[in-house]
């Protein structure tokens, strides 16, 4: 950092305010040369964990739909962001497989036809005497495997998603329905594409309902609970926490979910920061704690530090950081009594400040 021309004036008061309790003497027009700006302690009356998070939707709220065979989009008939109710088309979808499929469901119900028909034949013949009573159970056997084909098949057909019978392009043609009722979220299909069987096409959901999940480090993610409030300040939302993972992924951090019941302002699939209170302080020494704006923090021999403003000018104080992001710190004084409701800590000129105490050593 550059010093300007006229702090070396101001080094003699210094110094001998740093003599004293560490004591920054500077006074409202020394502050306003350095661009030095206060602002007041918060307490922070819950326990206040600060974490990053991305707005989606829970688990139960959206649906994929996927290529039931290996064929070709042919047409789409949706987009993203189009509202659709469940059963609604979505594709014009053909596959050499499907016919091959629909094949087989039909062979599949004439021979059950041919079964029913030889087993009430059979019933007939029985009740007159013609036949012995093993001949009927072997047709009913076959009624019976006639019948679990003709389920299996059918099973397929409407695991398959496609629309119950050939449309009219053709015994291979067929429409891709959407599975329940939402918004299209990723249209992943263009017309005329190829696809293999399983390949992802559409991502539907119902975003009346929105959830966040929460990034945590391992200890942060010890001290919430299943109830626990999150506030989105910037939004204007709120949200309860769900379910708590401590299991650490590849960026070594656990996870949590929480349901918004406070929508707010909230978008889907957007970022932020969102605050956690606990009723109570779960892991922490039990100190008062105080959120402040994280750029007041600054590193001065070693730990983080406020300046505190008093009738003289600043005074540093270590403190302990609770929890904090980018945006906003929650910390507790090291030095029991430092910190009270009524300080004001240094928001800007922090550099200036930390460079005057280093002058002063």
């Amino acid at each position: 950092m550059k010093i300007k021309p006229w702090i070396p004036a101001l080094l003699p008061l210094l110094v001998l305010g740093v003599a004293q309790a560490q004591t920054l003497v500077v006074d409202a027009a020394q502050q306003a040369a350095l661009g030095v700006q206060v602002v007041a302690l918060q307490p922070a009356t819950d326990a206040l964990l600060l974490a990053s998070a991305r707005v989606t939707v829970p688990p139960n709220a959206q649906a994929l739909v996927s290529a039931p065979y290996a064929g070709q989009i042919t047409r789409l008939l949706v987009g993203v962001g189009d509202s659709v109710r469940a059963g609604q088309a979505l594709a014009a979808f053909v596959s050499p497989a499907l016919g091959e499929a629909r094949r087989l469901l039909q062979e599949a119900r004439l021979e059950l036809q041919s079964a029913n028909a030889a087993l009430q034949r059979d019933q007939a013949l029985l009740a007159e005497g013609v036949i012995a009573p093993v001949r009927l159970q072997s047709s009913r056997a076959r009624q019976q495997a006639a019948q679990t084909l003709v389920q299996a098949r059918e099973a397929e057909r409407h695991a398959s998603g496609l629309g119950a019978e050939a449309d009219a392009n053709g015994y291979a043609s067929a429409t891709l329905v959407a599975p329940r009722a939402g918004v299209v979220l990723q249209s992943l299909a263009t017309v005329g594409q190829r696809v293999e069987a399983g390949a992802a096409l559409f991502r539907i959901a119902d975003t009346n309902q929105l959830q966040l999940e929460l990034q945590l480090s391992n200890d942060k993610a010890a001290r919430i609970q299943a109830g626990d409030t999150v506030e989105i300040a910037a939004r204007q939302a709120l949200a309860r926490i769900t379910a708590v993972s401590r299991a650490l992924d590849d960026g070594q951090s656990a996870s949590a979910r929480a349901l918004v019941h406070q929508r707010g302002n909230l978008q889907l699939g957007e970022a932020l920061p969102v605050t956690v209170h606990s009723p109570a302080t779960r892991g922490s020494t039990g100190a008062p704690a105080w959120a402040v704006p994280a750029r007041a923090l600054s590193q001065w021999q070693g730990s983080p530090t406020l300046f505190v403003a008093n009738a003289k000018g600043f005074v540093p104080q270590p403190v302990r950081i609770v929890t904090s992001d980018d945006d906003l710190a929650v910390v507790q004084a090291v030095a029991p009594g430092t910190l009270a409701p009524t300080s004001r800590v240094a928001l800007t000129g922090i550099a200036a400040l930390r460079a005057l105490l280093q002058k002063g050593e």
